[in-house]
């Protein structure tokens, strides 16, 4: 295939349903589908940020979180209709949310919903370019590799807090809990019902534990629940729109644009870690399009009073864990997400739920997308060119933003310019930064093997010659 990015085909997994394959019936449909949704956290978690560099009162925070489940929806219906059709989930960025936050907090909420809109109007103009297709040279399966196995661990260190939460005997038991559930139903029960309870596992082990499990134990916010509306319709431009309290300032644009840039180095791992799970080959078409459909899915969160979006990678943990990689399940997710925000007292459920629930089973996730990575590294070409990149760019990618945080501290970091803490303390944009330049130096370093043949052929003729006149 003229157009792909790579010449190996790695497969992580065999997948039961492909892309384009869908369940037998409706009601497993509907199973896989909601079970894509309970490991998202982020859309509860990041718009809190946000809203607390606005100032928002509790009800803004609510209809902010509404707003932003509802463009989920939206956002993943575009992506898996007419952007790059792979099975990827879209929600809030934390790289884009780590720079709106600060541009809310110092440039107001009006140059930050213009920046977010903006960027993603760039965003999609970069993808419509075709511009990414000049990086498929740079983006081999090593470099790939190391990016997917830099999320999942940056990824783990979120899960592994939720799941601690306050320290307390039972969040280790409720987590502990949900993850022998999911054991027990992909590994000993792996045949029942024809493979449904195994491929549903997740599903069924968070409502178990996170609703059964824990109500009994009066660990689930039932307040929060009983106090949500049942409908609650999406309305445009609900925090202001051009020329009615947004701004468009250059440097709120150029901060947010960094945060872009984060956002789509790691979409291009997302795309290139979904292909591998669902047996696809990673093209430029996948690329392009998935990152135009990001940028308009973003430029619409914004119009519908959400966050930009962008890909889950904890969503390609549930592809590998469960073996279903059609694009019907996830359009049916995207439909749920939508409901979330239409009815926020069926959304509230999650939220309601203890954390240490999800966060176990965030930590099996992470899991998956660590073995994802190290799968793809399994198919990089063994050079050692490629263990440099790969060495390298790990240690840099997790030691670096660790010192940088606890080591030099928040006011150092302070002080430096938006971008340069962005780059600085996200592992993952450090990771792809890293992994591509490494790639290009020892690319442009590395002597072709055809090179070394010609090299050594004087040699080798040079000896021959002196063992005939022996």
């Amino acid at each position: 295939m003229s157009d792909a990015v790579w010449e190996e085909l790695p497969r992580i997994v065999e997948p039961v349903f492909g892309i384009d394959e869908r369940p037998d019936s409706w009601w497993e449909t509907l199973l896989y589908g909601w079970q894509h949704t309970l490991v998202d956290v982020s859309p509860f978690v990041l718009p809190l940020a946000v809203a607390a560099a606005i100032g928002m009162s509790p009800d803004e925070e609510a209809s902010l979180i509404n707003f932003g489940l509802f463009s989920m929806g939206v956002a993943t219906l575009i992506q898996t209709t007419i952007g790059n059709r792979l099975p990827i989930i879209q929600g809030p960025s934390a790289t884009l949310t780590g720079t709106l936050a600060p541009v809310a907090s110092q440039l107001g909420p009006g140059a930050m919903w213009g920046a977010a809109f903006g960027g993603g109007v760039a965003e999609m103009i970069f993808g419509a370019t075709r511009a990414l297709s000049l990086l498929r040279r740079f983006f081999p399966p090593a470099v790939a590799g190391v990016v997917v196995l830099t999320i999942a661990l940056a990824l783990g260190q979120v899960a592994v807090r939720l799941t601690v939460g306050d320290g307390r005997p039972l969040n280790f038991m409720l987590a502990g809990t949900v993850l022998a559930l999911v054991a027990l139903l992909q590994l000993r029960l792996k045949n029942a019902l024809g493979g449904i309870l195994s491929r549903g596992a997740i599903f069924i082990a968070i409502w178990v534990v996170g609703i059964g499990l824990s109500g009994v134990l009066g660990e689930v916010d039932w307040a929060l629940v009983g106090g949500k509306e049942w409908i609650a319709w999406p309305s445009l431009f609900p925090w202001g729109g051009p020329g009615s309290g947004w701004s468009f300032v250059g440097v709120a644009f150029l901060a947010v644009l960094a945060g872009y840039f984060g956002s789509m180095v790691e979409s291009l791992a997302d795309y290139a870690a979904t292909c591998a799970v669902a047996g696809e080959r990673y093209t430029v078409r996948h690329m392009n399009r998935g990152i135009f459909a990001e940028g308009l899915g973003s430029a619409l969160a914004t119009v519908l009073g959400g966050l930009p979006c962008t890909s889950y990678t904890q969503n390609v943990g549930i592809i590998a864990a469960t073996r279903v990689a059609s694009l019907t399940v996830v359009r049916v997710a995207a439909l749920i997400l939508a409901l979330y925000g239409l009815s926020p007292k069926f959304g509230a459920l999650l939220v309601a739920m203890p954390r240490p629930v999800l966060g176990g089973v965030f930590v099996l996730v992470c899991g998956m997308i660590a073995v994802s990575g190290i799968r793809l590294l399994g198919a990089a070409k063994e050079t050692t060119a490629n263990y440099l990149v790969i060495g390298l760019t790990l240690v840099l990618a997790i030691g670096l933003p660790t010192y940088v945080r606890y080591g030099l501290g928040e006011p150092w970091l302070q002080e430096l310019p938006l971008l340069l803490q962005l780059v600085l303390t996200n592992p993952v944009v450090l990771a792809v930064l890293a992994a591509v330049g490494l790639n290009a130096l020892t690319s442009l370093a590395d002597v072709p093997e055809g090179g070394r043949q010609a090299a050594a052929a004087p040699d080798a003729n040079r000896q021959a010659a002196e063992e005939a006149g022996d």
